[in-house]
């Protein structure tokens, strides 16, 4: 018979089991990896855990003192957490994964039996578990579920020794202990296996980097993240999503990183039933379509309630106020652009939004194509942020993955962006430059004598109207394209629009320390092509 992991898989590919696009990308990454030729899955490993997993027995509601039998989709991640295999060095592929899926599906039933497998079952000596969540009260939730599995394998103590917040197998030193992000002393941690529960509320990753650096002399580690949706998305958690979303449609490559994100797609109805089963994989099992049901509608007639229906027990990542376009679209139109793929008979309009004095710059390139509209950014930073921002983290980030430019001081250096248009001058034909007037002075007088050719763009919402909308149908119609780069995603999800009596929007800024600069310089170089079209290009008609 099949193996329950790879049917699931092969139902998943052909439409049989019905799921979400990421977790169609993840099946599809499993099916591609079994053909590489540097890769090995071991079928052995996956069946030790997951007959290990099934010796332990549940303890409360309707499943109580009943084996715990994985699903098939839990199957799915637990094979791929222990399977994978690199055949040059033996050891093991995945040193981290990141799980996502709402609430009462037996996440953190499935959390602490992973724990207790790697503590007592995968056959490391001297093991060290840690198991981390952001609150003590989230942390015992967890660690009464790996006590209450450990108490059914050794009920007498006689090899486990179960305690408040540690349980440890003596015959071969190996220890399992729960903390709280909260916690006073984070250190002397030498895990083999770490477990962050319930990610989306940290505040900050200092937990989660403090298990990972400690992984270093381990043969086979792994660093699980499992969590729910969450209400915000300035913290870390949504930052690591977002980097798994992007290895899943091979935006990024990471080898090493497992991704399992249960969730509606970006077009589904949240109160249709139909698609809760793409959150809920345990849909039937250890939820039923009733309770949700009676979830959703208490959410429609009390409009204080959707936000929390809607992130943990639909797993959808929530704001105050909704964004302008869902990421599955500037996702789809995200690819490799360089300017140096184009040649000076490529004419191109460029929106500048100058930062007034210390923060984000960005300078949008576009180049109407063959009816296809492409677009080139690039960010400036000066150097003094990368310490004083409220944004400094991310920051670093991409100033480290090459995405961002940073200049010396503490204010933004015009001189060092007009030589960079200058140079980019001599790879395409620069026809409009439109920029805001306001604390450009200097810049327009400069750029002026340099001969490029500058025109003041109004930051009115009338002026912004056109242009936003047609952007917006560009880009919905799939004819724009977009350089793939982690600032520019990041700069559409913090949009939503202002609108006046009149119907005209504006994109403004969802909160303070959310930046959109890449977007307005987007849309600028837009309303410099409708306002100033040259012969060769298509005149719109709106």
């Amino acid at each position: 018979l099949m193996k329950q992991y790879y049917k699931y898989v092969n139902e998943v590919l052909e439409g049989k089991i019905k799921v979400g696009q990421l977790i169609y990308l993840a099946c599809k990454r499993f099916k591609s990896d079994l053909e590489r030729s540097d890769l090995f899955f071991d079928e052995k490993t996956v069946d030790r855990a997951i007959n290990f997993i099934g010796i332990l027995k549940h303890f409360k509601g309707k499943s109580s003192n009943q084996h715990f039998n994985l699903e098939p989709w839990q199957q799915f991640i637990t094979a791929n957490i222990v399977g994978w295999y690199w055949k040059e060095n033996k050891t093991r592929r995945y040193t981290s994964s990141y799980i996502e899926v709402s609430r009462k599906q037996g996440k953190t039933a499935l959390a602490a039996a992973l724990c207790l497998y790697y503590l007592i079952a995968d056959g490391e000596d001297g093991a060290e578990v840690d198991l981390a969540a952001n609150s003590k009260e989230q942390a015992k939730i967890a660690f009464e579920f790996c006590s209450q599995f450990a108490k059914q394998l050794d009920n007498k103590g006689k090899l486990l020794g179960i305690y408040r917040d540690s349980i440890t197998l003596n015959t071969n030193a190996s220890k399992l202990r729960v903390f709280a992000a909260d916690d006073s002393k984070l250190d002397g941690f030498n895990a083999s296996f770490g477990l962050i529960d319930e990610y989306h509320s940290a505040k900050n990753g200092k937990v989660r980097d403090v298990i990972k650096s400690s992984m270093g002399m381990r043969t086979n580690p792994h660093l699980c993240t499992i969590t729910t949706a969450g209400f915000d998305k300035s913290l870390p958690c949504y930052q690591l999503r977002m980097t798994a979303v992007d290895i899943l449609n091979e935006l990024k490559t990471d080898d090493s990183m497992f991704i399992a994100i249960y969730c509606l797609d970006e077009e589904d109805d949240w109160t249709n039933e139909e698609n809760w089963i793409k959150c809920a994989p345990n849909l039937g099992i250890t939820v039923t379509s009733k309770y949700l049901k009676e979830q959703v509608t208490s959410a429609q007639n009390n409009p204080s309630e959707e936000v929390g229906v809607k992130t943990k027990n639909l797993n959808i990542w929530c704001d105050s106020i909704d964004v302008w376009i869902s990421d599955n679209y500037i996702y789809k139109a995200s690819q490799s652009i360089n300017l140096n793929n184009f040649t000076t008979e490529d004419i191109c309009y460029i929106g500048i939004d100058l930062s007034a004095t210390s923060d984000l710059t960005a300078v949008s390139y576009l180049i109407p194509k063959n009816d296809e509209y492409y677009y080139h950014t690039d960010y400036y930073l000066p150097q003094s942020c990368l310490q004083e921002s409220p944004n400094k983290e991310k920051y670093k980030l991409w100033y480290k993955q090459g995405m961002l430019n940073i200049t010396s001081g503490n204010v933004v250096d015009y001189d060092y962006i007009l030589k960079d248009i200058l140079t980019n001058n001599k790879k395409v034909t620069i026809y409009k430059v439109g920029y805001d007037k306001w604390n450009a002075t200097q810049f327009a007088i400069a750029a002026t004598e340099q001969g490029l050719p500058l025109e003041e763009y109004s930051q009115s919402i009338g002026n912004f109207n056109q242009p936003t909308k047609e952007l917006e149908r560009l880009i919905l119609s799939g004819k724009v394209k977009i350089d793939s780069n982690d600032i520019t995603r990041w700069c559409f999800r913090n949009i939503v629009l202002k609108e006046d009596w009149n119907n005209n929007c504006k994109p403004v800024k969802a909160s303070k320390n959310n930046k959109i600069d890449g977007v307005i310089a987007m849309i600028q170089a837009l309303g410099m092509f409708l306002e100033f079209p040259t012969a060769s290009n298509d005149i719109f008609v709106m």
